[in-house]
């Protein structure tokens, strides 16, 4: 028997596939699944990072940074970024913790852990934030301090020594009730 249609052949041969293809790697069923599914970021294509499904991906403010979420609800909202970086783990910490000032002295931590095969150093800051408005953070630009924020940093150093930088900064009490799923997003690189 002859195909009527001839022209539509590859057209449903490649419906069929994709269709196939989404139910093979698990794609979740609607949309409100894939709202609650966390999102893979890859890591030097050596590994993976789930972020949590509440973390929302925005566009990047910068284009040095490669990933970039919005973190809470409303006008209280955290900016956590993510992006490969250099330079020395011990300058890179005390750059951070320089950018605030005041806070308490017990919020102030840092902590240093083997995951896998990575080395994790992961920064916790709070106080008043100087924050720079353009000219990123080796440039000159605009200086706003933000009062009572936080931030959750992590450093991810992969085996052969390149290193990814993750930062979650924002309002304190939105930080502070995000921590945990930045922590535990953080430790899924060893996964």
């Amino acid at each position: 028997m002859r195909n009527r249609y001839p022209a539509l052949r590859p057209v449903v041969l490649i419906a069929a596939f994709l269709s196939s293809a989404a139910f093979v790697t698990g794609s979740p069923a609607t949309a409100e699944d894939a709202e609650k599914a966390p999102e893979s970021v890859s890591v030097f294509d050596k590994a993976e990072l789930k972020v949590p499904a509440e973390f929302k991906r925005t566009q990047p403010a910068s284009r040095i940074v490669q990933h970039e979420f919005k973190v809470g609800e409303g006008d209280s909202t955290a900016r956590l970024t993510m992006m490969a970086a250099g330079g020395s783990v011990d300058a890179n910490i005390k750059r951070w913790k320089g950018q605030f000032s005041g806070g308490d002295e017990a919020d102030q931590k840092s902590e240093k852990m083997d995951i896998g095969k990575w080395t994790v150093h992961i920064v916790d800051v709070s106080g008043a934030y100087a924050e720079r408005m353009g000219g990123g953070p080796f440039a000159g630009g605009k200086v706003v301090q933000r009062e009572n924020y936080a931030m959750a940093g992590a450093i991810l150093i992969e085996p052969e020594g390149r290193q990814f930088f993750i930062k979650m900064i924002g309002p304190a009490d939105v930080v502070k009730a995000n921590r945990e799923k930045f922590v535990a997003m953080v430790k899924s690189i060893g996964q």
